[in-house]
């Protein structure tokens, strides 16, 4: 089954052609002063004319998306003019062939599951900001509004930082690459992952603190779910093995008391591309008659 996936972020979108869930070819493109979706038709109309036709196409997006209809219910001003643009529909009328949407940390959750062969994952995003992704009995869980998985918009501390959802004390405000970035005072990402694999003392400290609040989070995750893994992706995972066992020693205190163990808690095997390859999954289990979770 040939597709083509898309993951549509704040800056840029990720296209890969995907034969039988492998990416064929890739691309990266920045938008510019152009709306997402002039630049994501442009490469389509292209694909159509200079390719065999496709038989479908997947697309996660940063957002809160509505993923029955394809319809982007809610995006930060990261993708202006996002909100309410109905892209399924858009795109099945321009193409006429089978367009998929969903939320690019459920796209994620979907693909590290189905690599890992377990029924039951939660996915955990930490790049600008902190997203979620939910597999229970092999299903994604998108919720009755759409917003399940929301993790980074529940509360860690009551009355804590203000949020730019208006909230505060929202686990964002404390877990991200953003954060990790201000604690350690390094801006660039390549010197911040490098310095911190040197074992940089302040880059350090500020993965211990980022760390101690995830593990928070995580083990609220494994009380509430009881999940078969915790699965952490994006920017965060690019730290590597050691930022790991940084994190399963806060998640112990609180393991020890519990009965899942921190063995349970591992780094995206898909990087970069979990988003991509999770929605063309999700499009090829549609495509051949998988139904969407009852929510």
């Amino acid at each position: 089954m040939k597709l083509l996936s898309v993951d549509i972020g704040g800056t840029s979108i990720k296209l890969a052609i995907i034969r039988d869930r492998e990416i064929v070819d890739k691309t990266v493109l920045v938008y510019g002063t152009k709306h997402p979706l002039e630049v994501l038709t442009e490469v389509i109309d292209k694909i159509m004319n200079d390719r065999s036709k496709l038989e479908g196409i997947s697309i996660a997006s940063a957002g809160r998306i509505d993923a029955r209809e394809g319809t982007v219910i809610y995006a930060s001003p990261n993708i202006p003019r996002w909100t309410g643009v109905p892209l399924a529909k858009i795109l099945n009328d321009r193409y006429a062939i089978p367009c998929f949407v969903l939320n690019d940390a459920q796209a994620a959750a979907l693909g590290e599951a189905r690599s890992r062969s377990v029924s039951d994952l939660v996915f955990i995003t930490i790049g600008t900001g902190l997203g979620g992704g939910i597999v229970l009995r092999n299903q994604l869980v998108f919720g009755n509004s759409w917003e399940a998985g929301e993790l980074g918009h529940t509360i860690l501390r009551p009355n804590g930082r203000t949020c730019n959802c208006g909230k505060k004390g929202c686990a964002e405000t404390y877990i991200s690459m953003k954060i990790l970035h201000k604690c350690s005072h390094e801006k660039d990402r390549k010197r911040l992952i490098d310095r911190f694999k040197q074992g940089d003392t302040q880059v350090f400290l500020a993965v211990e603190k980022v760390c101690e609040d995830l593990a928070i989070l995580v083990d609220r995750i494994f009380l509430t779910l009881d999940p078969e893994m915790v699965v952490v992706g994006g920017g965060f995972c690019e730290l590597g093995l050691r930022a790991l066992e940084v994190l399963r020693k806060h998640v112990q205190m609180y393991s020890d008391k519990s009965l899942y163990k921190v063995s349970q808690i591992d780094f995206s095997v898909l990087g970069n591309d979990a988003g991509i390859i999770g929605a063309a999954i999700y499009a090829q289990e549609r495509l051949l008659g998988s139904r969407l979770d009852d929510r």
